[in-house]
Order: structure tokens, then C-alpha cells, then sequence
């Protein structure tokens, strides 16, 4: 049997009045150091995966699964909707800075299905004519460019605001009645009606990264 000194005493008495802070700290800078050799082996962002979700004028809503395989790209694509008709897009953004604020640069195209846009004539309170006939079936696809500013850009949680422009090709499949209503002549035959139209587009959004 041995018998205990007083400086073994101290010792055991320092350890049980201060062991809890002491493992906390070793914890930390065990944490800390662990976090700097992941930041000093590999630059890139641990988060790759997530989902999308944004609203604006003109195209809509969409919801997009997110893919980053670098840093400074991002893929998305998606369904979307303008309450009307439903659609798919696909896009990238382009970020050169990792930093929590940082601009980016972004591209998409997307296509909408025909559908019955007579709801708009509706909504805006006009009288039904000959024409509401050939706004049952339309459809377009678009190509758009912005210029965007991503708050949370290399986070999680990432919030954007885009501006930008959009070019747009709006189809009709039969525009006789459009263009009779719009001439007043009976006797006309017309073949699909094509519209193109470059116009201001903006959108904004967030997206969160899963893993």
C-alpha cells in the first residue's frame, strides 16, 4: 500500500476541480486542428448536392437539383411552372469568388408546354372574341442570361438575387382566328404563329446544400 505525498494530494485535487474545463479544451484544439489539416488538404467546398428553389418574372417557379462538382460551377435543372402550364430548365452559374458575398454569372434555358392561356384574358378582364380560340395551345422555350449577387455563396445555405435578360420564342399552332379578330376578315388562312421577344428577367432565390 502506498501512501499518497502532498504534492500527489494537489495534483488530484487540481484534476478534479478543473478536469471538465481541461478536456473541453482539449476537444477544441483537437476540433480546431483537425478543421485546418481538412482546409490545408483540399480547397474545395464540402458541399456538392442540394436543391433550388427561386420565383420571377417572367418564367415563373422552379424547384432544381443542384450539383457543384467544383468550387466555382453550379448546375441546376428542374421542373418549373407560371401557374398556366408546366415546364423544365437546366442552367449554370459560374461563381469566381469564394467569398460569403460574391457575384456570379449565370445561364439557363427552358422550355413551357402548351397550354390554355384564355385564364389570362380572363384575368385581365377582356371580352371573350374569335381569338381566345387561338391561345389554347401555346407554348415557348427560352434562353436567358443574368448577372447575379449570391449571399452564402460558399455556405450551406445560399440566397441570390439575378438580373438579366431573356430571349423568348412564344409559338402558336393555328393563328387564323388571331388574325382574323385582328383584321376583321373571315377568309383567312394562317399557318403557326411564331413570336420572339428579348425582355428584362428577374429572379430571386435560395438554394441548400444536403451534402
Amino acid at each position: 500500500m502506498t501512501t499518497a505525498t502532498p504534492s500527489t494530494r494537489r495534483r488530484a485535487a487540481f484534476l478534479r476541480r478543473h478536469g471538465t474545463a481541461l478536456a473541453c479544451l482539449t476537444a477544441l484544439a483537437t476540433g480546431a486542428a483537425a478543421h485546418a489539416q481538412e482546409g490545408e488538404g483540399g480547397g474545395d467546398s464540402p458541399y456538392r448536392f442540394g436543391l433550388l428553389v427561386d420565383a420571377g418574372a417572367p418564367h415563373g417557379i422552379g424547384l432544381s437539383a443542384v450539383l457543384k462538382p467544383v468550387p466555382w460551377l453550379r448546375l441546376q435543372a428542374g421542373p418549373t411552372t407560371n401557374t398556366l402550364s408546366l415546364g423544365l430548365r437546366g442552367g449554370l452559374s459560374i461563381l469566381p469568388l469564394q467569398t460569403f458575398i460574391a457575384p456570379s454569372i449565370n445561364a439557363e434555358a427552358g422550355y413551357y408546354f402548351g397550354s390554355d392561356y384564355n385564364d389570362v384574358v380572363d384575368w385581365l378582364g377582356a371580352k371573350p372574341s374569335r381569338a381566345t380560340s387561338a391561345i389554347q395551345d401555346i407554348s415557348y422555350n427560352y434562353v436567358a442570361g443574368s448577372v447575379g449577387l449570391e449571399i452564402g455563396a460558399a455556405s450551406r445555405f445560399n440566397f441570390f438575387l439575378h438580373l438579366g435578360l431573356s430571349y423568348v420564342r412564344l409559338g402558336v399552332k393555328d393563328a387564323t382566328a388571331l388574325i382574323e379578330d385582328a383584321t376583321d376578315e373571315s377568309d383567312i388562312t394562317a399557318r403557326n404563329l411564331t413570336v420572339r421577344a428579348t425582355i428584362p428577367s428577374v429572379k430571386v432565390g435560395f438554394l441548400f446544400y444536403f451534402f
